[in-house]
């Protein structure tokens, strides 16, 4: 078994010394069941000598088989008492009882010895097992906590031991996930770190440029102006910037709790249209809705029209003068589903698996004033939802955005 720990030490102890008072008392029975079977030998002797006193002259056999009374063994007794037999007779004198003291002690004995010993070796196999098990749990705990956090005790059995490391198991699974949550939690803010850091250096850079050259042209009016111009609208691009990745953090973290209501879509998408309709007009461009008025969906209104708002903003920053953008909606039992599609440039095959990412700019698009959030923050509100967002796209055949929301429950 290795190192025996103190209570194996302790265990083992306490079998000893419980044997050891066993042997004791297995001596003390055996000394007693002796003088009580030197007792019974006694009175049967004094009945012999009583029956022999009293009828010499009957056959000698009869005085081993009759069942003598109480007066011939008193008489008998008197009489052996002469001689000195009687209970203060040393057993060392009486062959019969000391033999008798002798097997029933070694009879005992070897009972004892052989419970003794089963039970002894029955613990030894049944510790060695333990330790054995106990041996393994540590070194996956150790393994656990020396950074594998694959390690698992060995569990499939049951008892009290293996309730216990499946206890352990389910601990170690919670640990772990916490860890890989800190982890992601420690690389997202790595990447939002970086991110906002990249997408602010270009703005900065420029509001500092454009500082420079007022300071240098204070008299100059025009100058002064137009580059004041130029500064508030980095200003705002990096308002646009920061406030979007705010809403994508709180969106990652969990932060922001949707509170779903029913909604009519019709509404929704009137929003977006009131939001985009000045715009629409300036680009000579139009923005169409079709859809049942009295279609409802279990959302949050204002993350949802932020969501088709992202998507439309999009399809205008990519559609030509002229072009048109159209929202429809529709609904089964099943699902209600809202596309958004527009007769614009297109995403060029290379793009469609990374439109949703964060800051993705193609390099088939001529779009310069995109910071590449709109989508992804789209995609992180509808999935937020417990919906799903696809593209389906060709160069110069326009765009298809379509929204699922599964309608199977109001959670």
């Amino acid at each position: 078994m290795g190192k025996s720990g103190k209570e194996t030490k302790l265990l083992f102890a306490g079998l000893a010394a419980t044997a050891l008072v066993s042997f004791l008392l297995a001596a003390g029975i055996a000394a007693l069941l002796a003088k009580d079977f030197q007792r019974e030998l006694l009175r049967h002797d004094y009945g012999i000598a009583g029956y022999l006193l009293n009828h010499g002259e009957e056959p000698l056999a009869a005085a081993f088989t009759a069942l003598p009374d109480e007066k011939e063994i008193e008489e008998g007794r008197v009489a052996l008492d002469e001689i000195a037999y009687n209970e203060t007779t040393p057993i060392r004198l009486l062959p019969v009882i000391r033999e008798y003291r002798n097997r029933i002690a070694l009879s005992v004995f070897l009972l004892l010895l052989f419970l003794f010993g089963a039970v002894g070796f029955s613990l030894f196999l049944y510790l060695r097992r333990q330790h054995s098990v106990l041996r393994g749990a540590e070194n996956a705990i150790r393994g656990f906590l020396d950074g594998d956090t694959g390690c698992r005790i060995e569990c499939a059995q049951t008892g009290d031991w293996y309730s216990l490391f499946h206890t352990v198991n389910e601990m170690a699974s919670i640990l772990s996930a916490h860890a890989e949550n800190q982890r992601q939690t420690k690389e997202f803010l790595q990447d939002m770190i970086s991110d906002v850091s990249h997408q602010i250096k270009t703005p900065l850079s420029a509001l500092k440029m454009y500082q420079e050259i007022i300071e240098s042209h204070k008299n100059d009016a025009a100058a002064v102006s137009g580059f004041a111009e130029k500064s508030q609208r980095e200003i705002r691009r990096m308002e646009d910037v920061i406030y979007t990745l705010l809403k994508l953090a709180r969106l990652d973290a969990g932060i922001i709790r949707m509170e779903k209501t029913p909604e009519r879509i019709a509404d929704l998408m009137g929003d977006v249209l009131e939001r985009f309709e000045t715009r629409a007009e300036r680009e000579r461009k139009t923005i169409t809705l079709s859809g049942k008025d009295d279609t409802i969906l279990f959302c949050d209104a204002l993350w949802v029209s932020e969501a088709v708002g992202n998507i439309v903003k999009n399809a205008l920053d990519h559609t030509e003068e002229g072009g048109h953008i159209a929202v429809r909606w529709r609904s089964s039992p099943v699902m209600t589903q809202i596309e958004i599609s527009d007769d614009g440039k297109g995403i060029h095959p290379e793009d469609l698996y990374n439109i949703f990412k964060r800051f993705y700019r193609s390099r088939f698009s001529s779009d310069v004033h995109g910071i590449g959030l709109g989508l992804p923050l789209a995609k992180s509100i509808v999935e937020a939802h417990g919906g799903t967002i696809s593209v389906n796209s060709a160069p110069n055949a326009g765009a298809t955005f379509t929204l699922n929301f599964l309608g199977l429950t109001d959670e």
